[in-house]
């Protein structure tokens, strides 16, 4: 997976309403990045383009508390559901019609990622 050398400016982060910490923090070291994990192709949005799509994605309009931060490149999305109580961390199809499509994976970042090495 190649990564942005650069991390997002703190205007930027601050413009996200509900930004997880590690989030943040891998936003703080890298704006986003593109590839693949394990088998799956991820493109992790940067901080401009996390901001505009909570606020134009409809999936994310349907499901309060969901913020977008990449795609698989295709018709699913991975995000943060912050009203969960645990695995926060997931995916949803774009065109979901609400919190009830989302596929909870993990309570992490780290973890989300390390589910999408193994298949999951």
């Amino acid at each position: 997976m190649k990564l942005a050398p650069k991390g997002a400016p703190k205007e930027a982060l601050d413009a996200i309403a509900g930004l997880p910490a590690d989030l943040r923090a891998f936003l703080e070291q890298h704006d986003g990045g593109r590839g693949k994990v394990g088998s799956r192709p991820l493109i992790l949005w940067n901080a401009e383009q996390i901001a505009r799509e909570s606020q134009s994605q409809e999936v994310s309009l349907a499901t309060p508390g969901l913020l977008l931060f990449g795609t698989d490149g295709g018709a699913e999305a991975y995000g943060h559901l912050a009203r969960l109580r645990e695995r926060r961390y997931g995916r949803i199809p774009l065109i979901a019609a609400g919190a009830h499509e989302f596929e909870a994976l993990s309570d992490s970042l780290e973890g989300l990622l390390q589910a999408l090495v193994e298949g999951r």
